[in-house]
């Protein structure tokens, strides 16, 4: 099976920041005469993490073609289950799987999250399994069915799906209010096993919390439902109103990896380059337990 990647959304932010960066180098916050070079330096730091570990850091948005489904029912094969791993963990959603049926037509292929039992829909579904932290997702055909037919042309199978610990992402809310809006954003209300939507989902809203003082904290919560059209709902409601604030949707950069691209980038500074040697053993230390070995 061939598959090849593709970049969709790039992460909206970087997990270290450059203020963070300055104040491990002693440089002050003001001076922003070097901002371009120490940027790239993060980046590179960055790249280099997610590329080693084969994991994705900050939300992001890939697309995977395949020239065929994997293989065909393990009920109907006895030479392996014929799973397909999904790139990029940790895994958030799949926002499409489409492939081409035997008559040429583009076909969306739906989940079934009933393992099986689900006798009144369409004859092929995809199962999915969403892993856990690093560890890869994976999707197979669900029993006990094979992969549908397909015409047999290059990419002739494409799944869009998004990855990543977490990510900002601008969002409004209403006072006394549970529902989260964020204009061009959806969560996928199909993509957890056993729930109907991606419950659980944590998020942090600034400003959005109880007052204290005078000063509006954090609403910090969860994914409480998902309806048909991608729309959250949260755990808890809005104390007070927030229009366009950049909330986290997710879980946060574990802080290992963090200062791991912190040191990186400070190698490379003190390199005045990017530059291919070996890497310093406090950065492979702090990474090495993050690291995807699976996909």
């Amino acid at each position: 099976m061939s598959e090849s990647l593709q970049l969709v959304t790039p992460p909206a932010a970087e997990p270290v920041s450059l203020g963070d960066f300055k104040e491990l180098l002693r440089i002050a916050r003001t001076d922003t005469s070097r901002d371009t070079t120490l940027t790239r330096f993060l980046v590179a730091a960055r790249l280099d993490c997610e590329n080693w570990c084969r994991i994705k850091l900050i939300t992001q948005t890939w697309l995977a073609r395949l020239d065929s489904f994997p293989g065909s029912s393990v009920v109907y094969d006895r030479n392996g289950y014929p799973e397909f791993k999904l790139p990029n963990p940790p895994f958030q959603s799949i926002q499409f799987f489409r492939y081409v049926d035997t008559q040429g037509a583009v076909q969306t292929l739906p989940r079934d999250s009933s393992y099986g039992n689900n006798v009144a829909g369409p004859l092929y579904y995809y199962q999915l399994e969403r892993g856990g932290g690093v560890m890869p997702a994976r999707v197979a055909p669900a029993w006990a069915t094979p992969w549908a037919p397909q015409r047999r042309l290059f990419a002739n199978t494409v799944l869009q799906f998004r990855c990543g610990f977490g990510g900002p992402l601008q969002v409004s809310m209403t006072a006394g209010s549970r529902v989260l809006s964020s204009p061009g954003f959806i969560f996928n209300p199909d993509d957890a096993p056993l729930l109907s939507a991606e419950v659980g989902t944590k998020v942090c809203i600034p400003g959005a919390g109880p007052l204290v003082g005078s000063v509006a904290t954090d609403l910090s919560t969860h994914v409480a439902s998902v309806d048909a059209n991608g729309v959250a709902t949260l755990a808890d409601a809005a104390v007070g109103a927030v229009t366009n604030v950049q909330a986290w949707i997710g879980e946060r950069v574990p802080e290992e990896l963090k200062l791991s691209i912190l040191f990186h980038a400070q190698f490379f500074y003190e390199q005045s380059a990017v530059v291919d040697l070996e890497v310093p053993c406090v950065v492979e230390s702090l990474r090495s337990p993050y690291r995807n070995l699976v996909s």
